[in-house]
């Protein structure tokens, strides 16, 4: 397998253009600092509703963790809506349940108004264990969507195998509103609309400082009446108290040489589907453009590391599994494969907050998922445009309770403490 990003370098959907790096001092009614799908959200929402807009981003648009992405678009948080309910009582939990839904409608309307090209696919979702231990984790969240209103089949070993016949598959949970995108071709798409309605975007052009009103590139500034900053990875220097709020976990992707149809088939009889299992080291897979399949995951022993791994070794075992529960793909090769760091918060709900010294500055960051990513930046935007915006700061703001304080972060460093509090989430209930 190649190490590269076949979104970006195979992908017949992608066509990329580039913008000009910033080499002046302007000034502007709203600056959006980053270009992954949180930013471009933001500075969509801001020019529509008649704000100047510059967009700063360090590389090209897409060309981090959103443009990494497997595209999985599904109506739901990273969390089962079991533990939001354990965490915040019902009725709160579907408030925040239902982000994610707005946040795949935000991305769907956006590309159905303006046409963009992506890789469009309906895909309903199909959850599924692989150990008899795990086939509770189905039923309760088969419960939990019965009892709250929402969509799904409860399938058994027989009617999964109608569906998605792999071995050793054993209960599943299947539901709609679901679908995949091409997450680097978004990107691109979206830099082409908003260039076309009047945002300025700058391109290698990294923000260095960021002081009061303005923001500071190499060769040039922004000053702003308002500034967005929906970056990833963020350095100390950026921003001391805000830089603490995050880690990543590490995750794989692989895409695969196009398949016959029989292949194809003898995954997916009946319909495209979008997989994961319920393990905590989940493998996530679907079908893409040319008949293809991408997949993808994490592992315990590499998704906490503080450096890029870029072995082959955990997403090579990954499509070893898929091989070995659909024999018909086993002389499919996979010949692209790359590795991101996803930003995550403690409690892997995203951070939308004002900077508590500059109510002119907000931050977005911990958005895993594409939906949630649209849904903080039109949120954030939208906070600026509409003053009855309502507050979600009970379960967004940057100071809500983590089971592992800021105190204790102190003591045991950012990555324990990421993965101590991860842990605890993963167990309680």
């Amino acid at each position: 397998m190649f190490y590269e990003n076949w979104l970006q370098t195979g992908s017949p959907e992608v066509d990329i253009s580039h913008c000009p790096s910033l080499k002046e001092n302007i000034t502007t009614d709203c600056l959006v600092i980053g270009g992954g799908v949180t930013g471009l959200h933001a500075a969509l929402r801001l020019i529509l509703s008649g704000k100047e807009v510059v967009l700063l981003e360090k590389s090209i648009v897409g060309g981090s963790s959103s443009g990494q992405s497997a595209g999985f678009l599904t109506p739901e948080s990273e969390e089962d809506f079991q533990k939001l309910i354990q965490r915040y009582g019902k009725e709160k939990a579907k408030e925040i349940n239902g982000i994610p839904i707005q946040g795949v409608d935000l991305i769907l309307n956006n590309i159905r108004d303006n046409n963009l090209n992506c890789d469009l696919r309906k895909q309903g979702s199909l959850y599924f264990s692989s150990k008899t231990s795990h086939n509770a984790t189905i039923l309760e969240e088969a419960e939990v969507r019965e009892e709250n209103g929402l969509p799904f089949q409860l399938l058994n070993k027989a009617q999964l195998k109608k569906v998605h016949p792999g071995n050793g598959y054993l209960k599943g949970l299947k539901y709609p509103g679901s679908y995949g995108i091409n997450s680097f071709a978004y990107c691109q798409e979206m830099k082409k609309l908003l260039l076309a309605k009047g945002v300025k975007i700058y391109e290698d052009s990294e923000v260095q400082t960021l002081e009061r009103s303005t923001a500071k590139t190499h060769l040039g500034s922004v000053a702003a009446k308002d500034i967005l900053v929906c970056i990833d990875k963020m350095k100390t220097e950026f921003h001391e108290d805000f830089s603490k709020k995050y880690y990543h976990i590490q995750t794989y992707v692989a895409v695969s040489e196009p398949l016959s149809s029989e292949e194809m088939k003898s995954m997916f009889p009946a319909e495209e589907l979008m997989c994961w299992d319920t393990r905590w080291d989940y493998i996530h897979y679907r079908p893409v453009t040319g008949n293809r399949i991408i997949i993808g995951g994490s592992s315990p022993w590499t998704a906490y590391l503080p450096y890029h791994h870029h072995s082959p070794r955990v997403i090579s075992s990954f499509i070893r599994k898929l091989k070995t529960a659909f024999p018909a793909i086993k002389d499919v090769e996979f010949n692209s494969y790359w590795s991101g760091m996803i930003d995550v918060t403690k409690d892997l709900i995203p951070i939308v907050d004002y900077d508590k010294n500059n109510k002119s500055i907000q931050y977005a960051m911990g958005c895993a998922g594409l939906n949630w990513a649209a849904y903080c930046g039109d949120y954030m935007a939208r906070r600026i445009v509409d003053p009855a915006t309502n507050d979600l700061s009970e379960f967004l703001g940057a100071n809500r309770g983590f089971w592992v304080s800021d105190t204790i972060q102190k003591i045991l460093g950012k990555r324990i403490s990421f993965l101590i509090n991860h842990v605890y989430e993963l167990l309680r209930g």
